[in-house]
């Protein structure tokens, strides 16, 4: 038994063990041009979509990302964090989106820049750069092999997962951090260095950052995986692993709180919060989806008509040609096994969904309870086959040691990659410029509204793809009650659900033009009310559930439904009510009335909204459902309603608290490291 553990440990040491690095050796030639290699294989692939004139970002990307973050880099060059913004889902609490990406640093030069379609692509091209770098890297340190660890960085940053979800920008921007999260958990464990667990803190900061709950999830998911395996390899080591998998989160989201709070407030109060995971029967991996490993045009993505399921983007995976045939190779390496499969089976399992239980089993547990589509762990998969490849890439050019084998692999890998991930593939650009796609429904939309009276908005059918992207009320500031976010309010949800069995809501919405889909026309709606009005009779409601239900017989130019809470009111009929002042989150509103009575703002209603008559505070609860209410003193007056995120200020602390103690640990760290590299070492002890 202990031969056979001698010649076990023998093997990993013949594995990992590094060729000659004298002058002018191969590694050190490697070593000199690989990162430009790296570069000009991510620029091969993105050169197209990057610098022609008839290509452009498409889906999500266009219609939710790219308006979202032009409009926030248009108002912060004007000097306003856009906590609320009035122009989708008849307001909304847009800073508080995670998906904006609003704090994760690497959007800052794009925003500064001004996120055109094109700089989007240079987002999609530098995370890719990123996840090649982090692969690379990764694959380095566990196999001292430069070529190979080269290959593992081609087959993940460049794979048809970054291709497919090349429109999902939050999703491939977190997964490209995945392989700098475990390569320090690995540098942390091998050296117990404090400064390696607190820099794997700042990447899991940036992926929580990045936008994307579920990529999160599983990234963090990935690392307890790959803890595992280390507990595997050494036993000794059980406690640090344990330790380390769940402090690196831990210090993540702590980092990431400016995000995460308002984030968590919103998802909770929006149609995601009513999500369950186990009831959900979409986006399970498919047999299908695993043959696009080998077979790239399997669905018929390439060369249409696709035949796969639904969502096109979830089911591509190729990573080259080279990739299944020397990860068949690589399995015969324990240390590369043991990782693949502890980073694979759980994860492939896992997205099988319900016919093959675990998932049954995980999507109970917190976190995973309110996510759909596993599939999307894919990445973590892809990255353990990448890691598995290049262990083959090092078995097969020892087996063959010919000085030009490497290479040629090399560029078969990239060609291979290029051809089918860019230059053929419809998933990873769109073929047509922004304005050939986009132009002409936002001037189709202009028009329409171009007659709007003030303080109006347009209504459309959710997801109307006519007028540009889904999100074109971002960027014509046009006022409106729908938008394309998978955080939707879920009172508001409601109130324009019922908006069908009951047309005159639209007049709380303060609608004055909407479209009709099945005339094809846009109309007039005389009947809106005034954004700010006092309703003439009061409804009480016991519960959500009660307002939701009445909205359908409501009749708004009468009543209104107010909570259950507000006390006695004798309420004003006759009230009268002006906006003064409007912007974003704030409105001075000047009324007269001659009692105590309830004022009716045709706004969304969210936590944080506040009203102030002077210096006194004025209740403010949610009226009809889903709209903004609070009660005002009897007189002739102004008020002053104001959106402040509950949560933001909160977070922004926790943030830099630990941002700072980060940063003091590391330079504690960088200075212990100083003082020992300068002392000189103790003269021997002439008389020992």
């Amino acid at each position: 038994m202990a031969k056979m553990r001698k010649s076990g440990s023998s093997e990993r040491a013949a594995f990992r063990k590094a060729p000659a690095a004298g002058a002018g050796s191969p590694v050190d030639r490697w070593r000199k041009w690989l990162p430009l290699i790296l570069v000009f294989a991510a620029l091969l692939c993105y050169w197209t979509p990057l610098t022609s004139a008839h290509a452009s970002i498409q889906w999500d990307a266009a219609d939710e990302f790219q308006p979202g973050q032009a409009y926030l880099s248009n108002e912060l060059h004007a000097g306003r964090l856009p906590f609320w913004t009035p122009y989708i889902f008849s307001g909304f609490p847009f800073l508080a989106d995670p998906q904006l990406g609003a704090w994760y640093p690497l959007h800052w030069p794009f925003l500064l820049a001004g996120p055109t379609a094109q700089l989007f692509v240079a987002e999609n091209l530098l995370h890719a750069l990123l996840a090649c770098f982090g692969a690379w890297l990764l694959a380095e340190k566990l196999f001292r092999n430069t070529p190979a660890a080269l290959f593992c960085g081609l087959s993940y940053g460049l794979s048809g997962f970054f291709a497919a979800h090349s429109s999902h920008t939050p999703m491939i921007e977190a997964a490209a951090w995945l392989p700098w999260l475990l390569l320090l958990f690995e540098r942390a464990m091998e050296d117990r260095a404090l400064r390696n667990g607190v820099l794997a803190s700042l990447v899991a900061g940036m992926i929580v950052l990045a936008g994307h709950f579920q990529t999160a999830l599983y990234c963090f998911a990935a690392l307890g995986l790959f803890a595992l395996a280390g507990i595997l390899a050494d036993r000794r080591k059980c406690w640090l692993a344990v330790s380390l998998a769940l402090a690196i989160p831990a210090v993540g989201a702590c980092l990431s709180a400016v995000a995460a709070f308002p984030g968590l407030e919103l998802a909770s109060l929006s149609i995601r919060a009513g999500i369950s995971a186990i009831t959900r029967s979409e986006g399970f991996l498919t047999a299908g989806s695993l043959a696009t490993l080998l077979h790239p045009d399997f669905y018929g993505v390439i060369t249409g008509p696709y035949s796969g399921p639904r969502d096109i983007t979830q089911y591509y995976f190729y990573a080259g040609i080279l990739l299944l045939p020397l990860a068949v190779v690589g399995l015969r390496q324990r240390t590369a096994l043991r990782r693949a499969l502890c980073l694979a089976v759980p994860c492939l399992w896992y997205a099988a969904g319900t016919p093959l239980g675990l998932y049954n089993l995980v999507a109970r547990l917190p976190g995973f309870r309110s996510v759909r589509a596993p599939v999307h762990i894919w990445f973590v998969a892809g990255l353990a086959l990448s890691l598995l490849a290049a262990a083959g890439f090092v078995s097969v050019t020892r087996r063959w040691p010919q000085k030009w084998l490497p290479l040629a692999l090399l560029a078969v890998a990239c060609a291979d990659l290029r051809y089918w991930n860019s230059d053929r593939n419809p998933l990873a650009y769109s073929r047509e410029s922004w304005a050939e796609t986009y132009g002409a429904g936002e001037d189709l939309f202009a028009r329409a509204a171009a007659s709007m009276p003030p303080l109006t908005r347009f209504e459309a059918p959710e997801q109307f793809t006519a007028f540009g992207p889904l999100d074109h009320p971002l960027d014509a500031r046009v006022e409106a009650t729908y938008g394309y976010n998978p955080l939707v309010l879920s009172r508001y949800a409601e109130y324009t659900a019922a908006i069908e069995a009951n047309p005159d809501l639209r007049n709380g919405l303060n609608v004055s033009r909407w479209l009709d889909a099945r005339r094809g026309a846009v109309l007039v709606n005389p009947d809106f009310l005034p954004r700010a009005n006092f309703p003439a009779e009061l409804v009480r409601v016991r519960s959500a559930a009660e307002g939701r239900n009445r909205l359908a017989a409501l009749d708004q130019k009468k009543q209104a439904l107010v909570p259950e809470e507000i006390g006695p009111v004798a309420q004003d009929a006759n009230g009268t009510a002006q906006v003064r002042a409007f912007s974003g989150g704030h409105y001075r509103i000047h009324y007269r009335s001659a009692s105590a009575s309830v004022l009716r703002i045709g706004s969304a209603y969210f936590p944080g909204w506040t009203a102030h008559s002077g210096a006194r505070e004025l209740p403010v609860f949610p009226v009809d459902h889903a709209l903004l209410g609070t009660l005002v003193p009897a007189g002739e007056r102004d008020i002053d309603l104001d959106y402040h995120s509950r949560f933001f200020a909160a977070g922004l602390l926790v943030t830099l608290a630990c941002a700072i103690a980060c940063g003091i640990v590391l330079w504690s760290e960088s200075r212990r490291n100083g003082t020992r590299a300068e002392t000189p070492p103790h003269a021997a002890d002439p008389s020992a």
